[in-house]
């Protein structure tokens, strides 16, 4: 018990002390102000991916697509709003950063947040489209780079920008209520050395690497990132280093260097070959893969098992805001959209959360992983939406099968035990380290 409470005071000095330091408050700030964008986009997401595609989960259950007028005009609406709002989140998030740093130094943070922005986009130029100008056949910008791909890289921009303008703009910043021109004019005169220098550095940058990259540097990064992933294994230990080793990424912004939802994979085909042949899935020739342990089992939620997640802040939690974000988010992590969580709690950056985010999924297909190799269920093997509820996805994919249901059942009972004691310990931070009542 000693050792668990020095591991649980350990967890609390750390999150305290990360608090302390500017640039890590300016993320966690950056983060926050992000989740009522990224809260709407989820939505977005949900309407245009579970009802108004045909594939959907809420449309194959009603028919929706059938007896809905304009069923088509309304896919190709909420296409465009998910598009708008999830597509330039990394734009906000890179003026977010910048803006957060510089008001800490006192300096003019509005125009630190606009020069980042602005860099970011600049950073993410299509430079092979000034040759297919005229054409017209390509974007002037990676518009993959600018939405919750290029968060990461994002923030780094904006840390960045808020540095140099720390640094060299050069007098502080004195806020009016009501802006004079003459006022706007000194800003510009007293910033002019921070904007110029982020913008060429930005760009310079940029330009240097369309060279290397015709995605950019945050395709550059991706392609580094995803090198772990180039080789798939059927291995559980491959399928566990995989799983926990993409999940941390997430966790620091990566969001989904790799795609896990492989129903297009070779095996799970032949698993579905095999079922379709023998009309079972009980005997499928690859019963352990990332989709039937992972898509079925290690992703209830999103990523991380977020799910039992929004259970444990409902049950227990008495932090008001973590209560705020969960109520808001549980609709999109029941579809398993968890970006509300991960910038709303947030998740990410989050040294107390981090911990049960990467354990829960390992913990869930192990389960899984056990009860398949015991014969105790089949393996998953017809193909799933991704928006199917998470504690369906299992019962779903073996065409109905009430043990594959029972154990997704218990995982996520398991990982909201799992979620619970970090839930309790951060308790103990709201009620300034008196012990939980209930714990």
């Amino acid at each position: 018990m000693n050792e668990i409470k020095k591991i649980a005071n350990g967890l609390l000095k750390w999150e305290a002390g990360m608090q302390r330091l500017a640039y890590w408050r300016a993320l966690r700030e950056t983060l926050t102000l992000l989740f009522p964008f990224v809260l709407i986009g989820a939505y977005i997401n949900i309407f245009n991916q579970a009802i108004f595609q045909k594939n959907g989960f809420i449309n194959h259950i009603y028919y929706v697509s059938h007896w809905l007028p304009g069923f088509k005009q309304l896919a190709t609406y909420t296409s465009m709003l998910s598009i708008s709002i999830n597509g330039v989140v990394a734009v906000v998030a890179a003026f977010a950063a910048a803006n957060f740093v510089v008001r800490t130094k006192h300096r003019d943070n509005l125009l630190a947040g606009l020069t980042a922005a602005l860099s970011f986009v600049m950073l993410n130029f299509n430079y092979s489209a000034l040759s297919q100008q005229a054409q017209g056949d390509s974007s002037e910008f990676l518009v993959g780079n600018l939405g919750s791909q290029g968060i990461f890289l994002a923030l780094l921009v904006g840390l960045l920008t808020g540095f140099i303008f720390s640094k060299l703009a050069f007098k502080p910043h004195d806020h009016q209520l009501i802006e004079t021109r003459d006022h706007l004019l000194q800003r510009a005169k007293h910033n002019w050395l921070p904007i110029v220098v982020s913008l060429l550095l930005f760009s310079l940058i940029g330009y240097g690497i369309s060279y290397v990259s015709k995605e950019g540097l945050n395709g550059l990064f991706y392609a580094v990132f995803q090198l772990p992933f180039v080789s798939s294994s059927t291995g559980l230990l491959a399928i566990l280093g995989t799983t926990l080793l993409s999940n941390f990424f997430w966790v620091v912004g990566i969001i989904g260097p790799i795609s896990f939802t492989s129903s297009s994979a070779v095996t799970t085909v032949q698993n579905l070959e095999y079922a379709l042949q023998h009309g079972s899935a009980w005997g499928a020739p690859n019963p352990i893969t990332l989709h039937t342990l992972f898509d079925s089992y290690g992703n209830m939620g999103g990523t991380g098992m977020t799910l039992a997640l929004v259970i444990a802040v409902l049950w227990r939690s008495r932090n008001r805001d973590y209560r705020a974000v969960v109520k808001g988010s549980w609709v999109p992590s029941l579809f398993n959209f968890n970006q509300p969580l991960l910038v709303g709690l947030p998740i990410m950056f989050s040294p107390l959360l981090i911990i049960p985010f990467l354990v829960t999924p390992m913990v869930s297909m192990l389960m899984a992983w056990v009860a398949i190799k015991l014969q105790w269920m089949p393996a998953v093997v017809y193909p799933i939406t991704r928006t199917t509820p998470g504690v369906l996805m299992g019962w779903l994919g073996t065409g109905g099968d009430w043990r594959a249901l029972l154990v997704s059942v218990i995982n996520l009972a398991v990982a909201v035990a799992i979620y619970l004691p970090f839930i309790l310990l951060d308790n103990r931070q709201v009620t300034g380290g008196a012990p939980d009542a209930k714990a």
